[in-house]
């Protein structure tokens, strides 16, 4: 049995800086993740930007910035966190052999157009190596170990087949967002939720769920789900009419892709599902731009999927989470013991996420969890728990192994219907249809079909899936009203006066609870 003082569970840039920190501290540190840390992480797609008080941006303008990015839904303890530890944190990344470069606004890590995530993570990982951060790879946690606190997590081997415990003094949830729940995604396939999912069933308080940032021009061509890098061009829907000048967005499409996010990607979903798209997407014609060949970026894009060009296919597509699991300014969890960092957290970003803060987020936090969870570990002994939890989850193993259903028809199902009902636009009729079907997806989990290890982990995923888009949907009713990333049909109105609050959501008695909190 593997044990140790502090467990880390994720191997992006959050679960990386939160082992470096806890190891500083002089913790044992074990980090455990699906694939080679940082390879299923969105970290290593991530644009390389941080947002930060350097260059001649001062903190009260990072502050302002972020709360009014965030409609004044944000955790401003958080926020006030973030923005005084940035610097700092940021500059110190060239200790552990990244190469930063300090422009207004923040730091950039360069490493390649489409990949500039890959310049943050190969340096942490290589430093955490050296530091003697224990790597587990190629398993995935499935529920974390509580009694009256957390103390560890059960994993299920993908390469052997077994399921086995890490024990330790505190954990560590570092596990990424839950964007997977949507058909149309860039998030790397193995990023299902399964933080909050587990952080959920093991009794902490979730938060901000209804809120998942769709960015606008999402690669609808064959092959990797990139990101458009619109620097020049129209879009255009099958007809030949310029979407932004018929939805009135007076702005060039680069600046209204991230200036206009929500208003474009609502724009692009009405085009889209009243007929005038082209095979479920609308057209970046780059012909009208400036004269000369395509930008470097898009160049790029057009040699890795083997076009010419100069006419791209995009679409909205689910990019980030703002929602997740609640956290304090020391990243503990209203779990004793548990902790979290990155975008499996909630609050930081409100109900829209600031260009450049979440790389910063995963960062700073990263750090402050690390050094709390060691800290938290100093002052606790090791248990042994019950084999409890071991057993239910061999209990579905067992039972998915002689399962007849189709995991990806499942899954494929689930996704749709999140993506056509909890997806740009919602409505409560729509939203009230998508918890019926979850809730009758929930009872077929376990007829799925596991003829593989790899198929047993995608059950497993799945069984996230469902009872994470659960909650998701039941906060999108919740919220009704308009804000930020969340768009209601039914509820277009952004109302202060009633829904200056928060929808934090629990189990009771293995229920979903929703519960409404005032913003600090």
């Amino acid at each position: 049995m593997l044990k140790t003082d502090v467990l880390v569970i994720g191997g992006g840039a959050a679960g990386l800086r939160a082992s470096i920190e806890a190891k500083r501290m002089g913790a044992e540190v074990v980090l455990a993740s699906k694939a080679p840390a940082g390879y299923s992480s969105s970290t290593l797609y991530a644009g390389g930007g941080f947002r930060a008080a350097l260059g001649g941006y001062s903190k009260e303008e990072h502050l302002e910035d972020t709360l009014l990015g965030g409609k004044l839904l944000n955790d401003r303890e958080l926020v006030e966190r973030m923005v005084l530890d940035a610097p700092d944190r940021l500059l110190e990344l060239r200790r552990f052999g990244v190469e930063v470069k300090v422009r207004k606004g923040g730091v950039r890590v360069s490493d390649g157009p489409l990949t500039a995530g890959r310049g943050l993570i190969s340096p942490l990982a290589e430093y955490a190596k050296r530091m003697g951060v224990a790597f587990v790879e190629g398993v995935m946690a499935v529920d974390i170990i509580v009694d009256d606190s957390a103390h560890g997590a059960v994993f299920f081997d993908v390469k052997r087949g077994r399921v086995f415990p890490i024990i330790s003094k505190a954990v560590v949830l570092a596990t990424g967002g839950y964007s997977q729940l949507f058909a149309k995604t860039d998030n790397p396939v193995r990023v299902s939720g399964d933080g909050c999912a587990m952080a959920l069933r093991a009794g902490a308080t979730l938060i901000d769920l209804e809120f998942t940032q769709f960015f606008p021009l999402g690669l609808a061509e064959r092959g990797p789900a990139w990101l458009f890098p619109a620097l020049s061009g129209r879009l255009v829907n099958r007809l030949g009419e310029d979407v932004l000048m018929k939805h009135g967005i007076n702005k060039p499409l680069s600046r209204a892709a991230i200036e206009n996010r929500d208003l474009l990607s609502r724009a692009m979903w009405t085009e889209i599902s009243e007929g005038r798209g082209e095979d479920g997407a609308l057209i970046v014609d780059m012909r009208h731009g400036p004269p000369g060949n395509l930008p470097p970026s898009a160049s790029h894009l057009a040699r890795l999927l083997n076009m010419r060009g100069p006419r791209f296919r995009v679409a909205p597509t689910a990019h980030f989470t703002m929602g997740g699991v609640k956290i304090d300014v020391d990243c503990r969890t209203t779990v004793p013991g548990l902790f979290a960092c990155g975008e499996v957290s909630g609050g930081v970003h409100g109900a829209n996420r600031l260009g450049g803060n979440a790389l910063t987020e995963a960062i700073v936090f990263g750090s402050i969890a690390g050094r709390e969870a060691a800290k938290w570990a100093e002052a606790r002994r090791l248990s042994t728990p019950d084999d409890s939890q071991i057993k239910g989850v061999e209990e579905f193993i067992s039972k998915v192994k002689d399962g007849k259903r189709s995991i990806n028809e499942l899954r494929g199902k689930l996704k749709r219907e999140m993506w056509a009902k909890c997806g740009v636009i919602r409505d409560g009729e729509g939203l009230k249809d998508l918890l019926a079907f979850i809730g009758e997806g929930k009872e077929l989990v376990e007829e799925a079909s596991a003829e593989s290890n790899f198929d047993v982990m995608k059950a497993l995923e799945l069984r996230n899936m469902f009872e994470l888009a659960e909650v998701v949907a039941l906060s999108a009713l919740g919220r009704e009203e308009s804000r930020g990333a969340h768009y209601r049909r039914d509820f277009p109105e952004e109302r202060d006066d009633l829904w200056m609050k928060r929808i934090a959501i629990s189990m009771i008695n293995r229920r979903p609870s929703l519960n409404f909190l005032p913003v600090k």
